[in-house]
């Protein structure tokens, strides 16, 4: 009885932790492709000649929204892209 309460109790621990986990994922998925999807619009909406590069899609897919003002800050600065 206490073995299969025991193991029971193991199996939803265990359970919530990989909903926790793959919720996580799930968010920073979400924020990479706003990101993206920001930094392409900007571009294309505002002519803003921002190059799209490997670079460029990597910092904002990594850092979301935060990536895509650091890349939009970098260009206006002179800095890159």
């Amino acid at each position: 009885m206490w073995r299969s309460l025991l193991a029971l109790i193991v199996v939803v621990l265990i359970i919530l932790l990989i909903f926790k986990i793959v919720k996580k994922v799930f968010i920073l998925i979400i924020n990479s492709m706003i990101g993206i999807f920001a930094l392409i619009g900007f571009n294309t909406l505002f002519h803003a000649n921002i190059t799209i590069n490997f670079w460029s899609v990597i910092i904002t897919a990594i850092g979301g929204i935060i990536g895509f003002i650091i890349v939009v800050g970098m260009h206006y600065l002179g800095w890159a892209f």
